[in-house]
């Protein structure tokens, strides 16, 4: 399976499928204008949003260990340009949870 497929659309229980997919309607390129903002402002709402919460559980583990990420699926999803995944999941972390240490750190 090519990662150009973006296989997280049509396995939602796949390995980081919630992240891949938060990431591509938030972060990525072709999102609306104001999509990375909606991100931010749905992360810190204080209603229980159980996609965010599976969101942020996934984001921590892809950073604890970013080898279990497939190869190209984050930068696929989010055409980041970072340099690399760490650095583009630290930036995603510290703007999201900018009071939360690292995962993995």
């Amino acid at each position: 399976m090519a990662l150009t497929d973006r296989y997280w659309r049509n396995h939602p229980e796949a390995p980081f499928s919630v992240l891949l997919d938060t990431v591509e309607a938030y972060c990525h390129p072709e999102a609306h204008d104001e999509a990375y903002e909606d991100l931010i402002t749905r992360v810190r709402s204080p209603k229980g949003d159980p996609a965010i919460q599976r969101f942020k559980s996934q984001l921590g583990d892809a950073l604890r260990d970013r080898s279990a990420l497939p190869e190209d699926a984050l930068y696929v999803a989010a055409q980041y340009s970072d340099g690399s995944d760490r650095a583009f999941l630290e930036r995603l972390w510290r703007d999201l949870y900018p009071d939360e240490p690292l995962p993995g750190r």
